[in-house]
């Protein structure tokens, strides 16, 4: 699993390094009657991790790397010892996430049914011992860390993986799209038959259909609020609805009337809002009571079609974009209404509007050829810090994760990096070209790295220990690239592109990436995505295949699996636990796929 072991600096027992103290001058002393001098030399002490209390030991380790602590284990009886009962490896493992997607998969365990959990390891193991003794651990704060580096060890064991068939959902029209819940329990689907269907997990791990939603016409998206627990749908028919669950059952809620068709749906990230935007020129913004009941709380309006509406992070600010060139920041006051707080405005279309991480400050790319940065003051007012220029229309902009940078994608052949000084002002940091536009430019989950892409060129750049940023690898395609995305430990990077390929570049101990597998179709590739704990790749493609490459038990990525499908290749979806796939037979069924070891 560790394909960047590397054993050789490890000589002998470990320990601290020898701590040395030097006398600045001779000091004395009064002994039997007579002045005694101490010699003037260095008093050496080393102190090994065995003789460190287990609280400071631990302490020491979460500066180790992975394969540091693989190495220890093997050296030291106590060290692995305590290695092993402190769960250090899969802590150590687990903190290469970022905070928000540990958050994420903790969220998607779901600890209170010990039932689900089992059916989340078993089809990987058939040793109860393990599964009964890791289930046992679901109270500790460690558990998530312990759970999934569990699965991942366990699903890397094998060369190969089943794919049985779990379930087949039929509609009497096209398919749209087919999205699992949070926790994997719950898939919807939508269709052009004018209905959305929700299927759910029992016990025994069946799937079962749980509820429909009708419409007057096709829907075009379904999607579930990030808890779980409520499922709003898109329709042609101008409306948005909003089923809930009570007592096992799913009910309709709120429907959610506009006068044009919606662009989008979206909740918040503690499900309690939800916002739509529409072609009819308005977002509407509806709120969760206490009693669970939906209500519309604010109508926006713009002088066009509104593009998209969003929530912060933190679900105190929403934005809005619309075709008249504008974006709008509004404010949740502290008794429950939303306030306008300021409007932001440029010269053409706002191609893109995203939030910081920390939900104050939001960055705005146009095709006007500028990137503009506002942010929050301690006042609660919103103001302007500092405009991007290019010399094309902007594709995007996007924050780092700890919002202290913003990489832009341009038309002019150029990306930038441009960081937020000590003094709060923003300068440009890099430059990054290319010989054609820039659609994608994007933030590893650590912050450590940019992918930037263009037409068959994606380029990997490092932030240096100075601040400065270097390209470290360039990756070629033949034909345009569709996706460049980094896995969420950022130690990995998969490309998507017209040539039939897709490629996984790997992250070496000595900084350096290098390509570690090329997966061949014989169309174009559509997609290409890393499962929720990093360790599996699904490639979809025209040619009517999906393509599952995992990471073996040495870190090789080798293919697991092959789906053969017949119908729209557009449609594929993982669970969040890895070993539930739905790919669409035809173009009005889709089947839902369970991973397990090959027998």
């Amino acid at each position: 699993m560790y394909s960047d072991v590397n054993h050789s600096d490890i000589a002998g027992s470990p320990s601290l390094p020898a701590v040395s103290t030097s006398l600045a001058q001779e000091p004395s002393a009064v002994g039997a009657g007579r002045s005694v001098a101490v010699v003037d030399k260095e008093i050496e002490k080393t102190v090994l991790l065995h003789d460190l209390p287990e609280e400071l030991t631990l302490k020491i380790f979460r500066f180790l790397e992975l394969r540091d602590i693989v190495s220890l284990q093997q050296v030291s009886t106590h060290l692995n010892r305590f290695i092993k009962n402190e769960h250090v490896l899969e802590r150590t493992w687990y903190r290469r996430f970022s905070l928000p997607h540990q958050y994420q998969l903790q969220k998607s365990l779901p600890v209170e049914d010990k039932e689900h959990l089992r059916n989340w390891l078993q089809p990987f193991t058939r040793d109860q011992a393990l599964v009964e003794s890791l289930i046992t651990h679901r109270e500790a704060v460690y558990f998530p860390a312990l759970f999934h580096f569990a699965k991942a060890r366990l699903m890397s064991q094998y060369e190969k993986y089943n794919v049985d068939t779990e379930a087949v959902i039929a509609h009497n029209n096209w398919v749209k799209s087919a999205t699992f819940s949070t926790d994997g329990s719950h898939l919807v689907t939508a269709s052009s038959d004018a209905t959305a269907l929700i299927y759910g997990q029992s016990a025994n791990g069946s799937w079962e259909k749980k509820g429909i939603i009708f419409h007057q016409e096709g829907v075009r998206s379904a999607i579930f609020s990030p808890d779980g627990r409520h499922v709003m749908t898109c329709s042609w028919d101008f409306t948005a609805k909003i089923y809930g669950q009570v007592d096992g059952t799913w009910v309709e809620k709120l429907t959610i009337s506009h006068d044009h068709w919606l662009n989008s749906a979206t909740f918040s990230a503690d499900s309690s809002h939800l916002v739509t935007a529409s072609n009819d020129e308005s977002a509407k913004i509806c709120v969760q009571g206490d009693d669970g009941t939906w209500e519309e709380k604010l109508t926006i309006s713009h002088d066009d079609r509104v593009k998209l509406a969003a929530f912060s992070a933190d679900g105190r600010h929403l934005v809005t974009t619309s075709h008249d060139n504008t974006a709008r920041i509004y404010g949740k006051e502290v008794d429950g209404s939303w306030v306008k707080k300021i409007t932001i405005f440029h010269d053409q279309r706002i191609n893109s509007i995203t939030f910081s991480a920390e939900s104050r400050r939001v960055v705005t790319a146009s095709e006007d050829g500028t990137v503009k940065i506002y942010g929050q003051k301690t006042d609660g007012s919103w103001e302007e810090e500092t405009i991007i220029s290019h010399d094309d229309c902007v594709n995007s902009a996007t924050f780092s994760t700890d919002g202290r940078h913003v990489v832009t994608a341009s038309k002019d052949d150029t990306a930038k990096i441009c960081g937020l000084k000590d003094d709060g002002s923003w300068g440009e940091e890099a430059i990054i070209s290319h010989n054609s536009y820039v659609n994608l430019a994007a933030f590893s989950p650590n912050d450590r790295y940019v992918v930037t892409a263009s037409y068959t060129r994606a380029k990997i750049c490092i932030k240096k220990d100075d601040g400065s940023w270097e390209e470290k690898r360039t990756i070629s395609h033949r034909d345009s690239i569709r996706s460049a995305t980094f896995s969420p430990d950022s130690r990995h990077l998969v490309t998507a592109s017209d040539d039939r390929m897709a490629k996984i570049y790997g992250l070496k101990t000595d900084g350096t990436w290098v390509e570690k597998t090329i997966i061949s179709h014989l169309g174009i590739v559509i997609s290409a995505t890393f499962s929720a704990d990093g360790r599996l790749v699904v490639t979809t493609s025209t040619d009517r295949t999906v393509k599952i490459y995992g990471q073996d038990i040495n870190g090789l990525w080798v293919e697991k699996a092959v789906v053969d499908q017949i119908g729209l290749p557009n449609l594929t979806a993982l669970s969040a636990n890895g070993h539930h796939l739905v790919s669409p037979f035809s173009h009005n069924v889709l089947t839902i796929y369970k991973l397990s070891m090959k027998h």
